[in-house]
């Protein structure tokens, strides 16, 4: 009994997944195809790039429709089961709720493997053929569109303007034509004819362009003696041919390994390497920061001492320099006469010097302290942007395993909800899916931000949604095997006195 019990779960579960997850995947394609439309559109590319670009970045969305499609299909299988009371049979038959789940929670633990293992290996080699296509698209200059009345200015070297193109796209009258081979001699070079015909050839390199009756005019800027006397050359002609090269306007390709780098094409051995690399990069940058300002010092017998080797220590000294820099000879005065001296190690103790160099090394001084200042600042800002790139290679190391967690997560939240609701379909469980993966998608992006910004570590920030769906599948599991009345408005009536009903 239990076997083709199995087998019902699973025959019921299958479909609704498969179809609600190609629909959540063409949804979210739509959504967010619309901002590369614009490099896409105009730029004469074949449909093969065009399906090869939505390809890649479908694959790219596979981590949001995964977990939308595990948790509406389960809610709708088991709303459907509640809905044709079949859970009420199983359950009278002696088989209890979390036994009828046993085959999809074994499915959702199949698929949080395939997850995991399409995160680490299919998606980041999507990303980079995605990337690097993508680049290559926002390169390519539109497609060769001559429109009347408008230069065509995207072919390196000419401007084309034509009055009428007939309906053949081949047939141009009122032409003009600006040749600007060297753009440090300008428009010199014009060519002007009342009627031709444009041909471009099979490989679509080149264009050639036939005129007829028309005029070349030239300034010959090359003659020695162009600033006095401006020669110039002037040609009628009956016939004249011109041939464009066009290769620029083609597609080209760039190297895959040229975007390698990014953290969204890294797999968890790559993300790995690049974090630990980081770490040392830091450490050694911490660590350096003493040696970098220690030549600007001068300490007298009893100046402070960092005794203590230890980098936050040394750190916070080093801070605290920065902090109370001194604005003005009298609180240069002051360190001084303190025994500190943001001066050289070769240079005099106030003790012994006198009145008439008395400025230079106050002079001195305030220059070594600006140069501190500037160090620790350049430091500063050379740390913050190795730890925002190491935030980013830890985000994107977590996320292989947040998403294979969350499909066996949100799988124990739609089955019960599902039977507690006891509603099958697109209706109320599709309305329930979206407002709960919303939750998930924003405190997804809540966690990466505070991530990025340095405000949680990357343990902390990448679970914290999982972490407020945890409890809240323990809870509705529970209420599901004991079924609970939560989601039955009647049950909440009955609660309530009659007299207060009214």
């Amino acid at each position: 009994m239990l076997k083709k019990l199995h087998w019902l779960f699973i025959k019921s579960f299958i479909g609704p997944f498969v179809g609600t997850f190609f629909v959540a995947l063409f949804l979210f394609l739509m959504q967010t195809i619309w901002k590369y439309l614009e490099d896409l559109v105009g730029k004469g590319l074949e449909i093969s790039v065009i399906l090869e670009f939505i390809f890649y970045f479908a694959i790219h969305l596979i981590p949001m429709a995964l977990p939308l499609a595990i948790l509406l299909s389960s809610m709708m299988v088991f709303g459907n089961m509640a809905e044709r009371y079949e859970l009420v049979a199983i359950k009278s038959a002696g088989v209890s709720l979390l036994k009828a789940m046993r085959p999809m929670f074994l499915i959702s633990i199949i698929l949080a493997i395939s997850a995991f293992f399409v995160s680490n290996h299919l998606i980041p080699k999507a990303n980079l053929s995605w990337g690097a296509l993508l680049y290559d698209v926002m390169q390519k200059k539109p497609a060769m569109n001559i429109v009347d009345n408008v230069f065509f200015k995207d072919i390196e070297g000419y401007q084309i303007r034509v009055g009428k193109k007939h309906k053949d796209n081949q047939t141009i009258e009122d032409i003009l034509i600006y040749v600007n081979t060297n753009k440090k001699e300008g428009n010199n070079n014009i060519l002007i004819a009342k009627r031709g015909k444009m041909s471009i050839s099979n490989d679509k390199q080149f264009m050639t362009l036939f005129l007829e009756d028309g005029k070349r005019y030239q300034e010959l800027v090359n003659d020695p003696n162009y600033n006095i006397s401006m020669p110039h050359n002037t040609m009628s002609f009956d016939t004249y041919s011109l041939t464009i090269n066009l290769s620029e306007l083609a597609f080209s390709r760039t190297e895959k390994e040229r975007f390698s780098e990014d953290h969204r094409m890294m797999n968890i051995d790559q993300l790995s390497t690049r974090i630990d690399s980081l770490d040392r990069f830091i450490a050694r940058k911490n660590n350096a920061i003493i040696d970098y300002i220690h030549p600007y010092f001068h300490e007298t017998s009893d100046s402070i001492k960092i005794k203590d080797s230890s980098v936050s220590k040394r750190l916070a000294y080093l801070e605290s320099i920065k902090n109370n820099t001194p604005k003005n000879n009298v609180e240069i005065e002051e360190k001084l006469a303190a025994g500190l001296s943001p001066m050289r190690s070769n240079a005099l103790s106030p003790a012994t010097t006198n009145q008439s160099n008395r400025d230079d090394i106050l002079e001195r001084a305030l220059q070594n302290t600006n140069n501190i200042i500037r160090i620790t600042e350049n430091n500063q800002n050379d740390l913050s942007s190795q730890l925002e790139l190491k935030a980013k290679y830890a985000v994107e190391w977590h996320r292989k395993f947040t998403l294979a967690v969350s499909c066996i997560l949100l799988f124990f939240i739609g089955a019960p909800l599902g039977a507690i609701i006891k509603k099958g379909g697109f209706g109320l469980p599709l309305v329930i899916s979206i407002l709960l993966f919303i939750l998930y998608y924003v405190v997804t992006i809540f966690g990466e931000k505070l991530i990025k910004q340095g405000v949680l570590p990357p343990v902390i920030g990448m679970w914290l949604a999982l972490g407020l769906f945890f409890p809240m599948a323990i809870f509705l599991t529970y209420k599901a095997s004991r079924d609970s009345q939560l989601f039955n408005i009647d049950f909440y009536k009955n609660i309530i006195p009659k007299k207060w009903r009214n």
